[in-house]
């Protein structure tokens, strides 16, 4: 998988360091507030090779070029990159969604039973509360099946997925069209499956700049346009117009497609380009 940016830099190596990028700090301070939180740079899990304890089928092998590497540091630049400060600034969101009350939080991220926090190298006992960077430690390591969206909604995969992606990595929060209620009736982004896992044109605005990148990456990525199966499938020939469109569009023009279309919009294209 080619790595991404992360908003406001260019595309990442595998071993490089995330670009901050401006949050309006009225996120977590209150809707009065006009400062600007800025995101810290980062070092992210792939940098350097994901290590050899993220096996195959773990989440942090998965997503290794979107998630936050819990302790790594990296120098560039005659400055030491560590990510101490993003697992701070990170801890600031969550403490702001899990002080809510009835909090619709993953089991995982819940309270402050399960995380008191930002950061820590210090190894505590499985049943006490954790820093955030080990609490998205323990579910890189974990099994991928633990974050597959089930039929029940809202069900504790649904919601650990959404938090990991919110606490723990340079996408933030990514909703589904099923989860941004978008309306694609009798079209493959209506079908009952995919509207689970297709990702949501409205809004989730970082993860559709980084899907672009990889998608016009040079190389062979696991999302880069060359990935596009078959002569006439729109991510193929939309990609090789001199006036590209963004992957969001292409995608778009798949969820509006019938179920049934298989040649411009062929469902193995749309689960390479379109889902996480």
């Amino acid at each position: 998988m080619a790595s991404p940016a992360a908003v406001g830099g260019g595309l990442l190596g595998a071993g490089a360091i995330g670009v901050g990028s401006a949050y309006l700090a009225g996120a977590f301070e209150g809707a009065d507030s006009s400062k600007v939180e800025v995101e810290p740079a980062n070092v992210l899990l792939s940098h350097n090779g994901t290590p050899s304890t993220y096996t195959s089928d773990t989440v942090g092998k998965l997503y290794e070029n979107y998630l936050v590497s819990p302790v790594d540091s990296k120098e560039s630049g005659g400055t030491t990159i560590n990510n101490q400060k993003w697992w701070e600034w990170s801890y600031k969101r969550w403490q702001a969604d899990s002080g809510k009350e009835n909090n619709n939080l993953s089991v995982e991220f819940k309270n402050s039973q399960k995380i008191n926090s930002p950061f820590s190298g210090i190894t505590v006992t499985e049943d006490s509360p954790k820093a955030l960077n080990q609490v998205c430690e323990a579910v890189y390591k974990q099994n991928k099946s633990t974050i597959i969206t089930l039929e029940s909604s809202p069900d504790n995969p649904t919601k650990l997925k959404r938090d990991l992606f919110k606490y723990c990595s340079i996408l933030g929060e990514v909703k589904t069209i099923s989860e941004a209620g978008e309306n694609y009736d009798n079209k493959k982004g209506g079908d009952s499956t995919n509207k689970k896992t297709f990702i949501s044109v409205t809004g989730n605005d970082k993860f559709w700049k980084i899907r672009n990148e990889e998608f016009y990456a040079d190389g062979n990525g696991a999302k880069s346009k060359s990935k596009a199966t078959g002569e006439s499938s729109k991510f193929k020939v939309k990609s090789a117009e001199t006036d590209k469109p963004e992957i969001r569009k292409i995608c778009e023009g798949a969820y509006e497609s019938t179920k049934e279309e298989q040649t411009n919009y062929p469902i193995a294209d749309v689960n390479i380009f379109c889902v996480l």
